[in-house]
């Protein structure tokens, strides 16, 4: 849940055979408790209708402070000038026209999504279709950090940008069981500087949360003496790795 660091199937098949000692990785075999899955697939519903929610009104105000013109391509960046030399139809000639008063009448109102995508017919209620990569969806001048949305994925379920599975690094797991950042180096596959940083940050969180159980429960509790004693095992390790670090 913290600290996610996946590694491509061919990558841990390629350290498989070089011989290694950890676990390196949660593949699919890696499923979650029903209870606990169906709590998880129904926040992540709720955080996407709440972001969805926030696209729309982000792009509503873009449309209407018309701020950027939608006439780029968005692959070429090639801008689309009106053609102003072509003829036109006089206002009479547009209300007999039923070719034109149908394509009128069916055309899509949006102020979400990009002129481009909805050349395909679609319009602001399909945005769920494009949650893979919404900004390549919706209006130009929009900047949105898809990546802040606090959804999680499930180790079973995670695949890369060409849709392939990977696996979940299991590096928190394999520093907790030797405690050795040189074999965190070489078998999970992370630089020393990313060790430290990711172990330092993996301790911060279980200290956060064995504080805030705490303050929330009595000490005697089993889970809040699992987390204190898993925040104290973990951090004795990391100092033993890091003498020099100050908390």
């Amino acid at each position: 849940m913290f600290g996610r660091i996946t590694m491509p199937m061919a990558t841990y098949k390629r350290k498989k055979r070089q011989g290694i000692h950890s676990k390196v990785v949660f593949g699919k075999s890696l499923h979650m408790p029903p209870a606990f899955a169906k709590v998880l697939e129904r926040h992540n519903k709720d955080a996407w209708k709440v972001f969805r929610r926030y696209v729309h009104t982000v792009c509503d105000y873009a449309a209407r402070s018309n701020t950027v013109k939608q006439n780029v391509l968005p692959l070429s960046k090639v801008a689309i000038q009106p053609n102003h030399h072509s003829p036109s139809l006089s206002e009479n000639a547009t209300r007999k026209s039923n070719v034109l008063k149908t394509l009128q009448a069916s055309a899509n109102q949006s102020t979400t999504l990009s002129p481009f995508v909805m050349t395909s017919g679609h319009s602001d209620k399909d945005l769920p279709m494009f949650d893979a990569d919404i900004l390549q969806a919706i209006r130009q001048g929009v900047h949105i950090e898809q990546t802040k949305i606090p959804t999680l994925i499930p180790p079973s379920e995670l695949t890369d940008t060409r849709g392939k599975p990977v696996y979940l690094n299991a590096y928190v797991y394999d520093f907790f069981k030797h405690g050795s950042k040189t074999v965190i180096r070489k078998e999970n596959g992370l630089d020393s500087g990313d060790v430290f940083d990711k172990l330092k940050d993996f301790k911060l969180v279980i200290a956060a949360i064995s504080v805030a159980l705490e303050e929330l429960g009595p000490k005697s509790d089993n889970v809040v003496r699992a987390f204190r004693q898993l925040g104290n095992e973990y951090s004795k390790k990391f100092k033993l790795q890091y003498p020099s670090y100050r908390d």
